[in-house]
């Protein structure tokens, strides 16, 4: 195969004195050397070519094959002449013409005689400035190239050169079969486009193997590439080295340590340069070349080898690699040459030294999942730490059952077992997160208890407190009591963060975030959000389960600025990537509740139900029964957003039990919290929907001295808007003004829109109009945000809700009064006298809450009351 690129570099060998192109067996320096020196023998330039062997130990040989190679009609040569006048004769036939002479010195590697290499860096230095010479090695030539490097006479080409790129593996493989998309990127990623692998692919595919079993298979150790690695690679090596590839070929990273520790060695770092001398397919890991590792398929034969001759050995290895990379603190490479030693005993054992369920919080669930699948149940039951392991995995797995079963029986024995103190306190950090998934209700007394137990724990051991600190703080969100809740949050972050576990870190910004959107403070939410969202994408992917939720919190505020569209956008691939993996629920209710409520908002209440549903499917498989009460509440707030009949929200209401989870808001600690607060707000939304203001006004009166002893900001916004409808109802207008304003002087300073929105059924215009009208003038932001909210509102008044305000009479003579036409002219067009138009505009005036023609206009055009007729 023709590598013109490579060709072209190879032309700039002709204005320097050195060229070296070092690599492994099997990149192709024969190959591409013999394809430029057809390039030079077609251009006049004189060429010579010598192929070192192993015999060639002495100077005196040596000396005579270049004589020969640069004057082949000399058949003799310099002969018995001592090395240092041969050398003379060979300089003396060079500068007799003044032409370009290249003379490639192939194989130099099998150069081992000092002698040997002496001559040749004699020769490279002395020969007249016309000859210009090449070397092919395995390893790095030696031929004091440093003072041709200062002068930059020295031209490299190695490993990274001369692999082939994808252009030239698919110009090899394509000739021969149509590869699939992807098998190409599959195939290079394999074989790290080293050319012997891809050759031998090649040959695989002339010898009939189809595409499906090569995309299978692609650039495996196949016989011929086994074979050649056997015979051009291992057993041209000493036989101790030989033995080191084997023994440590188990590593993926190779040191000098590892050596060591392997091989009962105390030079590793010494070997590691013999190797890359000896030509193996050795590749430094870093710029600083402290780590190394075999190529992927030269690491795979040996293993093979090892495992098939030896298997022993190959155990023992593992074993040993095992115990060095514990030592080391990498758990998940311990885990895996465990395994591969087939020493459950050994596995077991590391996983307790590495601490089993503290693992997960580290990031490493799937190395904790695959351990304690290779284990015999019997030895993860007789060690308390691997059942803890097991437990902890099937609450992130989502395995609630069978994780309270596990655990309650792990407390029972606990009973009978002289366990420490320290070790009764891992279970209990095991079994209060247990709760915390199964979002088990919490008194304060609880909250308490668990607060008196921080002060117990060791102050270092900062993963058992990072999840006691916040678990607490999520109890006490839960509970209503915010600013509590912040505290064990940012604790629960600093421990964390000692432990350099970003992972675990970043739920205490979803934590802080809903803390701050429930004291009303949305933009300071959506500020942590965003930052949160920053360091996941960075760290972990756009498309993480850590992504996912993240989404179902971002989705939930940009629902509350009025932003649908990008909210559902957002969960529609976070919410079914949610279902499927770890979850808990306050991310799957932010998630749930935003979608459907969105949903409905778009006129599709079908949907809106079906996502609900799924929501109450998740609460069983999950065991979140607060999930699904939340989610039979949302279905009620959306039959009375948007639907006339009050009758289906009340009998939805009536099966879920509304009545009795709302009386629990009297309760200093009701089961759950967030339910008691949902079922009141919903049952004052119904009460209201049933021109029962005085039942209304109860609930949200008890709702509102709540939200303002507890700082829940958000809350009072739709108790303020709802309060302030039943007042209006109860003649309190001044009352209802004050508490609307309220309302708005919450909202405006965080862009929060969706309450006006979603209550605008329950809010009278003319509140809003009033609003609009106080003040001196000169607050722009909140005229502003009143604007907006208008604007934000016209839509959801459509004809439906217009007509329930104005009659169709009135509404024509708005259409009319909106083009300018006086009280007489209106009368003429629509056929009435100027007194019944007159009486008529007071009663419009009075509903939409105006006193002037120019105010109805406006009024009219800002709620879509009045609509032109269409131009024809």
């Amino acid at each position: 195969m023709r590598r013109d690129a490579l060709l072209a570099r190879l032309d700039q060998a002709l204005g320097k004195r050195l060229t070296l192109l070092h690599a492994p067996a099997g990149y192709g320096k024969t190959s591409l050397l013999s394809q430029w020196r057809d390039t030079l023998y077609a251009r006049g330039i004189r060429t010579a070519w010598l192929s070192l062997e192993d015999a060639d130990t002495d100077a005196a040989s040596l000396a005579r094959y270049i004589a020969l190679a640069l004057d082949p009609e000399n058949e003799r040569g310099p002969v018995d002449l001592p090395t240092r006048a041969a050398l003379s004769a060979i300089i003396s036939r060079l500068a007799r013409d003044s032409e370009t002479t290249v003379l490639i010195l192939d194989d130099h590697d099998r150069a081992h005689d000092a002698a040997v290499s002496d001559f040749l860096r004699s020769l490279i230095r002395l020969a007249p400035a016309n000859c210009h010479f090449v070397t092919a090695s395995r390893d790095y030539p030696r031929l004091d190239q440093s003072v041709l490097v200062a002068a930059e006479q020295v031209l490299e080409i190695s490993t990274d050169d001369l692999r082939f790129s994808s252009a030239e593996a698919s110009a090899l493989l394509d000739p021969q079969v149509q590869l699939a998309e992807g098998d190409l990127d599959r195939i290079m990623a394999r074989t790290e486009g080293w050319p012997i692998a891809l050759q031998l692919t090649a040959l695989s595919i002339r010898r009939g193997v189809n595409r499906d079993t090569l995309a299978a298979h692609v650039g495996g150790p196949s016989p011929e590439l086994a074979r050649y690695l056997s015979e051009q690679v291992l057993t041209a090596l000493p036989a101790a080295t030989q033995e080191v590839l084997l023994r440590t070929a188990v590593l993926d990273r190779i040191t000098g340590e590892a050596i060591d520790h392997l091989c009962d060695r105390q030079d590793g770092w010494l070997v590691i340069e013999q190797l890359e001398q000896q030509g193996v397919v050795l590749t430094p890991l870093d710029a600083g070349r402290n780590a190394f590792r075999y190529h992927q398929l030269f690491a795979e034969f040996l293993r093979g080898r090892l495992s098939r001759h030896d298997r022993a050995t190959f155990r023992a290895m593992h074993h040993r690699a095992a115990l060095y990379k514990l030592d080391r603190g990498e758990v998940a490479e311990a885990v895996g040459h465990a395994s591969s030693a087939a020493d459950a005993d050994l596995m077991a054992d590391i996983l307790e030294q590495a601490g089993a369920w503290r693992l997960i919080p580290h990031g490493l669930q799937s190395v904790v999942e695959r351990a304690l699948n290779a284990l015999p149940r019997a030895t993860v039951d007789g060690r308390w730490r691997l059942r803890l392991a097991r437990i902890y995995l099937q609450i992130k797995i989502g395995e609630m059952a069978s994780a309270r079963a596990d655990y309650d029986s792990l407390s029972a024995d606990m009973a009978s077992n002289d366990l420490s103190a320290d070790a009764r306190i891992e279970v209990r950090v095991v079994g209060d997160t247990l709760a915390d998934y199964e979002n088990l209700p919490l008194t304060l007394e609880d909250l308490l208890e668990r607060e008196a137990l921080l002060r117990t724990l060791p102050a270092d051991d900062h993963l058992v407190l990072a999840n006691v600190t916040e678990a607490l703080g999520a109890k006490y969100m839960e509970g209503g009591w915010l600013e509590r809740a912040l505290e064990p949050t940012v604790a629960a972050r600093a421990h964390y963060r000692a432990q350099g576990l970003l992972y675990s870190e970043l739920f205490t910004h979803f934590q802080e975030a809903r803390i701050r959107r429930a004291q009303g403070r949305l933009i300071d939410a959506v500020q942590i959000l965003a930052i949160t969202r920053a360091e996941i994408d960075a760290h972990f992917g756009p498309q993480s389960d850590l992504a996912a939720n993240c989404a179902a919190f971002e989705a939930e505020m940009l629902f509350e600025q009025n932003r649908d569209g990008e909210a559902l956008k957002l969960l529609e691939w976070a919410l079914p990537h949610m279902e499927q993996s770890d979850g808990w629920v306050d991310v799957y209710h932010a998630a749930y509740h935003t979608a459907a409520r969105a949903t409905a908002a778009a006129g599709d209440f079908e949907a809106a139900y079906l996502i609900l549903a799924r929501a109450r499917g998740v609460s069983i498989r999950r065991r979140l029964p607060q999930l699904e009460l939340l989610a039979r509440l949302c279905e009620v707030t959306i039959a009375l957003d948007h639907e006339d009949n009050p009758s289906r929200a009340a009998a939805l209401a009536e099966a879920c039990g509304m009545d009795g989870f709302a009386r629990t808001m009297a309760e200093e600690s009701p089961r759950y919290r967030p339910v008691a607060v949902a079922a009141m707000l919903t049952r004052a939304k119904l009460s209201l929907a049933r021109n029962d203001a005085a039942a209304a006004e109860a609930d949200l009166t008890l709702l509102r001295r709540w939200a303002n002893q507890h700082g829940a900001g958000r809350l009072l916004v739709d108790v303020n808007l709802l309060l302030a409808e039943a007042l209006v109802r109860r003649d309190e207008a001044p009352r209802a003004q004050r508490l609307f304003d309220e309302a708005v002087g919450t909202a405006m300073f965080h862009g929060l829109t969706r309450p006006f929105v979603d209550l605008h059924r329950y809010t009278r215009q003319p509140l809003l109009d009033a609003a609009a009208r106080t003040g001196d003038g000169r607050d722009r932001f909140r005229a502003q945000f009143l604007r907006g909210l208008m604007r934000a509102i016209g839509p959801h008044r459509d004809n439906r809700i217009s007509q329930s305000v104005l009659s169709e009479g009135e509404t024509a003579i708005l259409v009319h009064l909106s083009q300018g036409l006086s009280n007489k002219e209106i009368a003429r067009q629509i056929g009435m006298s100027p007194d019944t138009v007159k009486y008529r505009l007071k009663s419009i005036f009075r509903k939409i809450g105006v006193h002037t023609r120019r105010d109805a206009v406006r009024v009219s055009h800002e709620r879509g009351y009045a609509q032109p007729p269409a131009v024809r």
